[in-house]
């Protein structure tokens, strides 16, 4: 057993020498040129990459990345998918659409996702190839690759979501290369139009495009001196036309005062924000059946009217006496040569 004394001796010589240990430990430390810690420096260029492509493209850029700092980093490539706000800054980080790669610029893009060193002022080149998908979808897309930096690829990525790590922002366009045509394969109508209910106007389209397309316009009628009598609308009804289809449409023209010769123009519409059109012209004749019997009749009771001014002037029924010539006839009978001529005699 230790008495009192002797413990307390022993508690004095352990904080002695525990005093002495901070000592030489912090003298060890003073030895030495105090160092600071900073964030790494480094830049990439080009900050922008803007493309044109089309289905199938295989275009491949460089990124040149430069240790600007005083201390060694490594980085880690990251690509996502993003929405640029109205100044190009970007807005939001999207969610990968990995179901859907026909709409997706991260998906396009291959980049190593290797580690990459760099030493104090150094510079690597990091080669990016943009493999587009064979079916895309028309449109504007963009994308960032990140270079974030940390002990692992999980830290880089979180500086770089963070906004906290430089790279560059990809803008690639697609051009809408679908061909919208509409084809007018016949505008017919009725040489003569004697009805009111009638389906004298018949239109044909044909589209041989590969877009649905919804034609829509308007039949303007013209009289003999160009004035515009009535105007009928076209596909009313909205009817689509698919591609490779083929539909006819009719309408009636409306024969109320009209009469005579007219021209119809057809001008129809058609596609989306790429807008065409087709026209045609036709000409015809109104001639309303009920209005052809009044003038038939008309023209009958015309005809039995000169007919009989004619026969009342040129051939009278009363044949006056004066023009009469009188003769007669005698009921006997006389002998040959009394009144028979003898062309013997001399």
């Amino acid at each position: 057993m230790y008495s009192s004394f002797q413990i307390s001796s022993i508690i004095k010589t352990v904080n002695s020498m525990a005093v002495a240990f901070f000592c030489v430990v912090a003298g060890f430390i003073s030895f030495f040129p105090s160092v600071s810690y900073s964030a790494p420096s480094y830049s990439i260029s080009p900050l922008i990459i803007d493309i044109d492509v089309e289905a199938r493209d295989i275009i491949k850029k460089q990124i040149t990345i430069t240790n600007t700092g005083a201390q060694q980093v490594t980085l880690y490539p990251t690509v996502n998918n993003i929405s640029l706000k109205e100044g190009g800054t970007i807005d939001a980080f999207l969610a990968p659409v990995e179901s859907d790669r026909t709409a997706s610029l991260a998906s396009w893009i291959e980049i190593s996702r290797q580690g990459i060193d760099l030493g104090p002022g150094a510079t690597k080149t990091v080669d990016v190839t943009f493999r587009i998908n064979p079916t895309p979808v028309s449109g504007t897309y963009h994308s960032f690759i990140g270079f974030g930096y940390g002990r692992n690829r999980d830290e880089a990525e979180v500086q770089v979501k963070n906004g906290n790590a430089p790279g560059t922002v990809v803008t690639a366009t697609i051009e809408d290369k679908k061909t919208i045509f509409l084809k007018l394969s016949g505008f017919i109508i009725d040489r003569f139009v004697t009805k009111a209910n009638n389906q004298a106007a018949v239109y044909t389209f044909k589209n041989p495009g590969d877009e649905p397309l919804i034609p829509t316009g308007e039949i303007i009628l013209y009289d003999g001196t160009g004035k515009e009598v009535a105007t009928l609308p076209v596909n009313d009804e909205r009817i689509t036309i698919n591609p490779g289809e083929e539909h006819s449409f009719i309408s009636s023209i409306p024969i109320e005062s009209m009469f005579g010769k007219y021209k119809a123009f057809l001008s129809v519409e058609y596609g989306g924000k790429q807008r065409g059109s087709v026209q045609d012209t036709n000409f015809f004749y109104v001639f309303p059946l009920q209005k052809l019997l009044i003038l038939f009749g008309i023209l009958c009771v015309i005809t039995i009217l000169g007919a009989w001014f004619f026969h009342k002037k040129y051939m009278p029924d009363v044949v006056d006496d004066s023009d009469q010539l009188s003769f007669h006839i005698r009921d006997t009978h006389s002998e040959a040569k009394e009144h028979d001529l003898d062309l013997k005699s001399k």
